[in-house]
């Protein structure tokens, strides 16, 4: 289904891929790390960046490298080995597809030559469909912005659908799940998404993309979340995943089938990333 037909935005203000990298054994090498640090000339490296980009640097494309964290990824309902096995991860982000889009061509080669894969997840960024005044400042004046890698060690990635019988409600009834419920005496009784997730607001730094094609589509996620937070909050992001998977609380989470959980440490440089291969 298209966002139009869902009373959602339509309008795109960025594009993001995933790269998810997986190597042969012994192909970290020098190499290798020396020709990876070279596709990224030309763009920036948000390793080191505080704050949003600028208009310029968004322009021209953006990159993170990260090496996947052992024994942290785990599996959802959705099993998609390509993520959940991975080595690496490299994410990203332009206002246009093209430059990035190159920036993948030339990554697949490298890593293909060496005897590796590589599994894209694409999506493209949008305004907030289901956001009204009291909600973004509830939700978002008071988040975090991006941060460093040295600040934000840390990053996870949730791929995620939504069942078909989410994509047919009224978007009305979408909306109500991101809100409280409250009973005849006033008493709140589900938290909601707004609520099971507030925990996280001022120490995750969240990124959401969505499916460049539509919802609701074969063979291609509805959304991709990404996060970046400091090691000390390992623990709030597990709490507030933990809050949107209990149905009781978060009934929007009826209508969700996650992929992997996918957990990644963020490095500067090629020869950080293919070090653990």
């Amino acid at each position: 289904m298209q966002p139009s037909e869902l009373n959602m935005t339509t309008t795109v203000t960025g594009h993001q891929l995933f790269l998810f990298v997986t190597f042969d054994d012994g192909q970290g090498n020098a190499e290798l790390a020396t020709a990876i640090d070279a596709l990224g000339q030309g763009m920036e490296n948000v390793h080191d960046v505080d704050g949003a980009p600028s208009a310029e640097a968004f322009s021209k494309g953006r990159f993170q490298l990260l090496r996947s964290e052992q024994g942290l990824t785990n599996d959802q309902q959705i099993i998609h080995t390509a993520v959940s096995e991975s080595k690496g991860l490299i994410r990203l982000e332009c206002a246009s597809l093209e430059p990035i889009k190159e920036y993948e061509s030339g990554f697949r080669q490298l890593i293909e030559a060496a005897g590796g894969s590589v599994e894209t997840l694409a999506g493209v960024m949008r305004p907030r469909s289901y956001t009204s005044h009291a909600m973004t400042e509830f939700a978002y004046a008071h988040a975090i912005p991006p941060g460093p890698g040295e600040k934000f060690p840390l990053a996870a990635v949730t791929p995620i659908n939504k069942t078909d019988a989410w994509w047919q409600m009224d978007v009305l009834h979408r909306e109500s799940f991101f809100l409280p419920r409250y009973n005849e005496n006033e008493e709140m009784v589900v938290k909601g998404h707004a609520l099971a997730s507030a925990a996280g607001v001022p120490r995750i730094n969240r990124r959401l993309v969505h499916s460049s094609d539509g919802y609701g589509l074969e063979g291609s996620y509805d959304f991709v979340g990404y996060f970046e937070f400091a090691e000390t909050d390992a623990s709030v992001f597990r709490e507030v995943m933990a809050g949107l998977r209990d149905k009781d609380q978060n009934p929007e989470w009826k209508y969700v089938l996650e992929g992997p959980e996918w957990w990644g440490r963020r490095v500067r440089t090629g020869s950080e990333f293919v070090a653990r291969v």
